[in-house]
């Protein structure tokens, strides 16, 4: 494609295209440029609207292909059984390795006397039992401070479970003892690890305010509030618990790892931001007018913002990748800044060699406007074999990009003629590298206007010409009949 373009400069010469005059006659209409102006004013201000909303109708699970086993098995699962509750998990570690709790033989031997008395009894605890059994009450606590009024929700722990005791911790019958015997034994290879220096605490919240509660759902609507406050709360305990004591807690859990994940995709959105600062540096080089780059900026702005308002709709319908507004971010700088590159650094060019405003956007169009149109709609057609791929993460994130790549395309070639047309001295005042007050109006005598052909200027009275002449009756234009006009 740049092969193309650097062969395209060599037919200055060829006549104009039909289609790209007939563009520019139309573009040339005050209603048109100021019609293209509102639609990009109004798409870029509603996209930049629906993006909050838009990112929070995301998901960051990856979905299987829906003809797979592995899909047909969870749609049936998605029939019999109700969704996964939000959980919560807190690891409590000692540091040093040791055990929280005594090692204990857990296997039952009938033929010993009084077998199942001792096998139900409760070991010595370790030097670091009270400890972890402390946090086990704590965790408890900061749990039913953020749920108990409005969530469902269920809290875990080996030192918490069992029958519920009296306040001096003792049974009233000597049965519970047993029972809650039996149910530590059974607790203890699923809440700690091989040498028991590990152990997991679980809240697991089912429903808040009446609505059901996943993983996916967390921190996109009103009813997860008492669900994102609990995972604060939990944080907030495991980073303020004292580094000196024996212990160490961490909070882990799914929706946390959700949020590190989306967090990470910010990131990703922000270093592609950045990366646009030496691209504006390279552009304002080769336009030789920093001026120009305004063009680039508000076409940035209309591919990123309609892309968004085009996929946030599609997002309500279907399930979208959480990655895909980076994919739309990275596609939209890098395909703005390359179409700008192209279109003005040619406009630029056959301005300084003599061409009218008109004559120059024509000549750009036919040369640098094919190019555009041509690799554009190839890229286009690439991300939309994506679809093609039976996985909703690949497939949406391909269409995502692809509506960028398109609204990229008519950015450059309608808004950038738009606003060449519509803003011609102050865009090719390239003095000092447009830092001049060249072709400002507030410094200007008074505003200009395009001939009906766009070649030059039309002066009028008060008006300086270009040379910097004033103004005289002899060089005014004068009427035209009334029959041409």
């Amino acid at each position: 494609l740049i092969a193309a373009e650097h062969l395209s400069t060599g037919h200055k010469s060829a006549p104009m295209g039909v289609m790209e005059e007939r563009f520019l006659d139309r573009l040339q209409q005050s209603r048109t440029r100021c019609a293209i102006g509102a639609v990009t004013f109004v798409a870029t201000l509603v996209g930049g609207i629906c993006y909050f909303p838009f990112t929070s109708a995301l998901i960051l699970s990856v979905e299987p292909t829906p003809t797979s086993p592995s899909g047909v098995a969870h749609r049936i699962y998605a029939q019999y059984f109700p969704p996964e509750p939000v959980q919560l998990l807190v690891l409590v570690k000692s540091r040093d390795g040791s055990p929280l709790i005594p090692h204990v033989n857990s296997t039952l031997e009938p033929e010993q006397p009084r077998a199942l008395e001792r096998w139900v009894a409760a070991p010595p605890p370790t030097p670091l039992t009270a400890e972890a059994a402390q946090v086990s009450h704590e965790l408890s606590g900061v749990a039913a401070r953020e749920l108990d009024v409005h969530c469902r929700y269920t809290f875990l722990s080996y030192f918490d479970i069992g029958l519920k005791k009296s306040h001096e911790g003792r049974h009233d019958r000597p049965i519970h003892d047993v029972l809650d015997g039996i149910i530590s034994r059974v607790a203890r290879p699923m809440l700690f690890d091989s040498d028991a220096s590990r152990t997991l605490m679980l809240v697991q919240i089912e429903a808040c305010h009446g609505e059901d509660m996943t993983a996916e759902i967390v921190g996109k609507n009103e009813a997860s509030a008492p669900v994102v406050s609990a995972m604060e709360a939990l944080k907030d305990y495991a980073d303020a618990y004292p580094a000196s004591s024996g212990l160490a807690v961490e909070r882990v859990s799914f929706p946390g790892v959700m949020a590190t994940v989306q967090e990470g995709v910010e990131t990703a959105m922000l270093l592609s931001t950045l990366t646009a600062i030496p691209a504006f540096v390279l552009l304002g080089v080769f336009f030789k007018n920093l001026r120009l780059l305004i063009i680039t900026l508000i076409n940035i702005a209309f591919c990123v913002a309609t892309s968004v308002l085009i996929m946030y709709p599609v997002s309500l319908s279907m399930k979208v990748s959480a990655e895909a507004p980076a994919m739309m971010v990275a596609t939209g700088l890098a395909m703005s800044i390359d179409y700008s590159l192209f279109i003005l650094t040619r406009f630029g060019e056959e301005k300084r060699a003599g061409a009218s405003v008109k004559q120059a956007l024509l000549v750009t169009l036919q040369t640098s406007g094919h190019t555009v149109f041509i690799s554009g709609s190839t890229l286009c057609l690439c991300f939309l074999g994506m679809l093609l791929i039976p996985v909703s993460t690949i497939s949406t994130m391909g269409l995502a990009a692809a509506f960028t790549v398109l609204f990229a395309i008519v950015g450059g070639l309608t808004i950038t003629p738009a606003l060449l047309l519509s803003f011609p001295d102050f865009f090719t005042a390239d003095r000092r590298l447009g830092l001049s007050a060249d072709g400002i109006a507030l410094f200007a005598a008074a505003p200009k206007r395009l001939a009906g052909d766009g070649s030059e200027p039309m002066l009028g009275q008060g008006q300086e010409r270009a040379s910097g002449l004033p103004w005289s009756p002899a060089a005014a234009p004068t009427a035209a009949p009334a029959a041409d006009a």
